[in-house]
């Protein structure tokens, strides 16, 4: 005869390995995402939380916010999930964004109309905003080859202040947003479920097992502890807020 405590162990193992419950897959199983894809994926993720990728209404206005070549390259595939694109269609959303230079240098004028700087150019005068940079280079005064040993000095000076690429380490921006929004959605569905965390956690490990692929970057929602689960969550919520304030954020390293 089986105790309660038995019945319980036979009904959590049930619950671990039922997968029906899960989102689809490519709601939230991001192992096959690219580096080079990462950045424009975990945007195009999150903005499927507001359902937006021509712009963001405020005011009861639209504002493009994204790239023109971008949000052409979204029409027709957005909101669907970035998973389910094909690699042809993949490919061409990233090629909607050129290149990113290794330094960027603007008109003033021109950064202030990027920025969005409504009116802060008002006490300008024209001849600064067509004539002068964010960097400013003298180069009539002391040479290009003077300008260059200058911005190298200065790069390096500022670089001091920034923390430094840690190239071998994954889940990093934007991996572990994808990582965390990952969490945020099982969550979502394991409460519709009448599942706990803890449950969810091994679960999401048992469909691991079952459909085994690489990760090379880390992005596989598995937690050690419902701490650190819920921490992911709220992380991923923290996430949505900055990309709702602000739609370029998860852009940010992009050229424009």
């Amino acid at each position: 005869m089986r105790t309660t405590a038995g019945w319980q162990l036979v009904k959590s193992k049930f619950n671990i390995n039922d997968l029906s419950w899960l989102p689809p897959a490519e709601e939230w199983d991001f192992r096959s995402v690219t580096a080079s894809e990462c950045r424009i994926a975990c945007h195009w993720e999150y903005e499927r939380e507001f359902g937006r990728i021509e712009g963001a209404a405020i005011g009861g206005q639209s504002q493009p916010y994204f790239p023109q070549h971008y949000r052409q390259a979204a029409r027709g595939l957005f909101p669907r999930a970035w998973m389910t694109l094909t690699k042809e269609q993949r490919q061409g959303v990233l090629e909607s964004f050129p290149a990113v230079p290794v330094v960027q240098v603007r008109k003033l004028g021109e950064f202030l109309k990027r920025t969005s700087a409504t009116g802060a150019n008002s006490h300008i005068p024209q001849s600064y905003l067509d004539h002068s940079y964010v960097v400013i280079p003298h180069f009539t005064l002391y040479g290009v080859e003077a300008v260059i040993k200058g911005l190298e000095k200065w790069a390096r000076s500022e670089a001091k202040h920034y923390r430094q690429s840690r190239r071998a380490q994954a889940a990093e921006l934007p991996f572990d947003a994808l990582k965390w929004l990952a969490v945020l959605r099982l969550d979502q569905a394991r409460r519709q479920a009448h599942v706990t965390i803890g449950t969810t956690r091994e679960t999401v490990t048992s469909y691991r097992r079952a459909k085994s692929r690489p990760d090379p970057n880390g992005v596989y929602p598995i937690y050690a502890s419902d701490g650190a689960w819920s921490k992911a969550k709220n992380d991923a919520q923290l996430c949505q807020v900055r990309t709702r304030n602000n739609p370029s954020f998860l852009l940010a390293e992009l050229a424009w």
